[in-house]
């Protein structure tokens, strides 16, 4: 029994012995992929290490996020931080953390990315770049703070020049449109004027008809005769021009 119990135990030495070189090697093989800029295969890597070999230390966790990360999976990669930001390991959670600021930063979400940043420098007090990512975009925060109360300053201004530039045009197009009716108005009573004279000529000229009608002439006689008498009032103010060619002799008769 005691042999076999010594050979069991030699023969488990042996398969822990050949789990941890696996180990080593893959850890190894991940950390140099990685550094290469290989980040699919050190996720393949950092992948057997905690499915395979059931390795859930918070490093392997850690690296893995980053990897994913540098891969553009950044699902994966806020998911692998979460977990490792879960470890009682203060210098793993508090980058963990930190890069959970940094992916929210990126996003624009500066409110989640501040609250992160304050939750890795409270894990350790130490970790300089959260401090100094935190002052950041505080400081941006801050900024569009600022920036949301001038824009919304300026637009209500312009909502009150607008507002100004409706009334006055609002006016000026009342007074336009009380100029239009009133030179309408008069436009028309022009025409009325002109409608009303029309008629009266036409009054006139249809009583000088019936004058005429009763005295049994026609309007193109009378138009004759009264040509005639213009005719001959002209001749006879030429006469009254004209000046006398000899000046007459008294003592003789003036024919």
């Amino acid at each position: 029994m005691k042999l076999v119990l010594i050979i069991l135990s030699v023969f488990s030495s042996i398969i822990n012995n050949n789990r941890i070189d696996e180990i080593n090697r893959l850890t190894k093989d991940a950390e140099k992929s990685f550094f290469k800029g290989e980040y699919e295969k050190s996720i393949d890597n950092y992948k057997i290490l905690i499915d395979s070999f059931g390795l859930s230390n918070e490093k392997v966790y850690l690296n893995l996020a980053h990897s994913y990360l540098l891969s553009k999976d950044t699902l994966k990669a806020i998911e692998s931080y979460n977990y490792a930001s879960h470890t009682e390991n203060n210098e793993v959670k508090s980058i963990a953390l930190q890069q959970l600021g940094n992916i929210n930063e990126k996003k624009n979400k500066l409110e989640e990315a501040l609250s992160f940043y304050k939750k890795s420098i409270l894990a350790d007090n130490t970790n300089n770049d959260s401090k100094f990512n935190y002052e950041l975009v505080k400081k941006k925060i801050q900024e569009n703070q600022n920036q949301n109360k001038d824009n919304k300053k300026n637009q209500e201004n312009n909502k009150n020049s607008d507002k100004n530039q409706n009334q006055k045009s609002s006016k000026k197009n009342q007074e336009e449109n009380k100029e239009k009716e009133e030179n309408k108005n008069d436009n028309e009573q022009k025409k009325n004027d002109n409608q009303k004279q029309e008629k009266q000529n036409d009054g006139k000229e249809e009583s000088i008809e019936q004058k005429l009608k009763q005295i049994n002439m026609t309007k193109k006689k009378a138009e004759m005769i009264l040509d005639a008498l213009n005719n001959n009032e002209f001749q006879y103010i030429q006469q009254l021009k004209r000046k006398p060619s000899k000046k007459l002799d008294k003592n003789k008769p003036d024919w």
